[in-house]
């Protein structure tokens, strides 16, 4: 009998954290960060700023990141976990050299956000820069924030979400890649936040 009953509660227990997982999952991508959301940012405090970007995204990010940086919007940029032979020549047709040979730095150790976060720290203190715009994927943010934030708790993060077409604003619940892909982004973030807490 008291079998019975503690296999009801642990099925009932099951049950419950299965649904919360489900309902987490969708809450995560309805309030995703997207870049037809994102808020307007000025100049205003621009040379205290650093943009960091992480690599990925076909090019966009990167785009995205250095065209901040001409629009004035931060002093320095980090592509963080590029190529190591890649070099700021190659990234030339994304932004003028003048531009890349100043005030931008490539990134060349890190290999996962975890690792960007790391290396993007290690940037932070060299630099001195205590607020960022971290750019990357929008369907990425959420856990690139997390980590950068559990890695460098002290530095205020504002997120600048990239359009993806891995995971469209519209119409992605017909997409069984896009399922895929929010899926398992959404368990790395749910890792990230418990490993921020124990």
């Amino acid at each position: 009998m008291r079998l019975s009953v503690l296999s009801q509660l642990g099925t009932c227990l099951f049950g419950v954290t299965l649904a919360a997982l489900v309902a987490g999952f969708f809450v995560f991508c309805a309030t995703l960060p997207r870049a037809s959301e994102a808020a307007e940012l000025t100049v205003d405090g621009a040379k205290d700023r650093a943009i960091i970007v992480l690599t990925g995204g076909g090019g966009q990010r990167i785009e995205k990141g250095l065209a901040l940086q001409r629009q004035g919007l931060a002093d320095r940029v980090l592509i963080s976990g590029v190529n190591p032979q890649t070099s700021k020549s190659d990234l030339a047709s994304m932004g003028d050299q003048e531009t890349l040979d100043c005030c931008v730095d490539l990134g060349p150790w890190a290999r996962t956000t975890r690792g960007n976060a790391a290396e993007s720290r290690a940037w932070l203190d060299r630099h001195g820069y205590e607020t960022v715009l971290l750019v990357t994927s929008d369907f990425h943010l959420p856990r690139a924030t997390a980590e950068l934030r559990h890695s460098a708790p002290d530095v205020a993060i504002i997120g600048v979400p990239v359009a993806s077409n891995l995971a469209p604003e519209t119409g992605w619940m017909a997409s069984p890649g896009a399922w895929d892909l929010l899926a398992g982004e959404y368990i790395k973030y749910l890792f990230v936040r418990v490993r921020s807490v124990v």
